[in-house]
């Protein structure tokens, strides 16, 4: 294998562990196992407890602190090394993902292997991957206070980045090592405007799921496409001032979330149906193709996640849907783009 493959698959295989983290964070967020670590240890929180005696030690700690004593008062040692699991596995991988992305850019730097200009990529990626870590300690913190629920503006922020992260990673995959196109279809900037907006759409809505998410809000209004029997449900913009509805109203954030999918939804079949009349690239039909069907997907995903009061399992394949449908918008703004 050849030194430029090796490290483009380098680049793809960390965009599949930090999708394979943020598949874990959204189980570890539906079993509420969040906040069973209730201190952050970088070095020594590697091994886990590992006898009755260390188990009950930390067992004990989490008893200090309001999950347990509000929610959970009736917890035993057993239910405790169940949601400890997934907390624990979720900043394993979290480690695993740092030294993965640390030794290999050792590696093909002493190698020289590294195309020219992409050291500065690499580094944006250090330091998003940095942040992304304090910023899951941050969100851990605001669930060990009284009320023993993550604030959803911090859940949020852990996941958009995490989805940043991962779309920085694929853009500089694309750039320096994916298949160039031979005939690409070259459009006026009208055209491509459409296109171009869409990685920023997802983002919001992967921000606005998240607030669904964080307030538990896909837990009410479970039918579609009415909402409380109605279109446009009243008792939208409920707070004042009404702007803070948007962010901590539950009913106008799950609306919000609903009519971005379909906005979404929309303007990938608008796109599909006008490039599939005009003579565009294999590859550029490639990337239009595979947007729609994955929007698809992912709409009826979100669609069976409402309708089964946010079932685990749909919920969490709906957070990797969310994933694959960025990447593959950012993969048809690189097709038609890199024109």
């Amino acid at each position: 294998m050849n030194s430029k493959r090796l490290v483009g698959y380098w680049l793809l295989s960390a965009c599949v562990l930090i999708m394979a983290m943020v598949i874990l964070g959204g189980i570890t967020r539906l079993t509420h196992s969040g906040l069973s670590m209730v201190d952050w240890k970088p070095i020594r929180g590697i091994i886990p407890p590992i006898d009755h005696e260390q188990w009950v030690i930390e067992f004990d700690n989490y008893k200090q602190f309001p999950e347990f004593q509000k929610i959970n008062k009736g917890m035993t040692l057993s239910d405790f090394k169940m949601i400890f699991f997934w907390e624990y596995l979720h900043r394993l991988i979290g480690r695993f993902i740092g030294l993965y992305f640390i030794f290999p850019f050792l590696y093909f730097y002493k190698k020289k292997f590294l195309p020219n200009g992409i050291i500065k990529n690499l580094l944006v990626m250090f330091l998003l991957g940095g942040f992304q870590g304090f910023m899951g300690w941050y969100m851990v913190k605001s669930g060990l206070v009284d009320n023993p629920f993550v604030s959803h503006y911090r859940l949020a922020a852990h996941l958009i980045i995490a989805f940043i992260l991962i779309a920085y990673i694929f853009w500089t995959y694309l750039v320096y090592f994916a298949k160039k196109d031979d005939n690409p279809k070259l459009l006026n900037r009208s055209k491509l405007q459409i296109v171009h907006s869409l990685p920023y759409l997802v983002l919001l809505q992967i921000i606005w799921g998240a607030f669904t998410a964080g307030l538990k809000a896909g837990l009410s209004w479970n039918t579609f496409p009415l909402m409380n029997g109605q279109l446009i449900p009243t008792g939208l913009f409920g707070l004042s001032p009404w702007w803070l509805s948007m962010f901590e109203h539950h009913m106008t954030i799950q609306f919000i979330h609903r009519l971005l999918g379909v906005v979404i939804f929309i303007i990938i079949l608008i796109i599909w149906f006008r490039y599939r009349s005009i003579e565009i690239s294999k590859l550029q039909h490639l990337a239009t193709a595979s947007l729609v069907i994955i929007v698809t997907i992912q709409f009826l995903l979100g669609l069976f996640t409402l309708l089964t009061h946010v079932n685990i399992s749909l919920a969490v394949i709906h957070q990797a849907g969310a994933g694959l449908l960025l990447l593959s918008s950012i993969y048809t703004v690189f097709r038609f783009k890199s024109n």
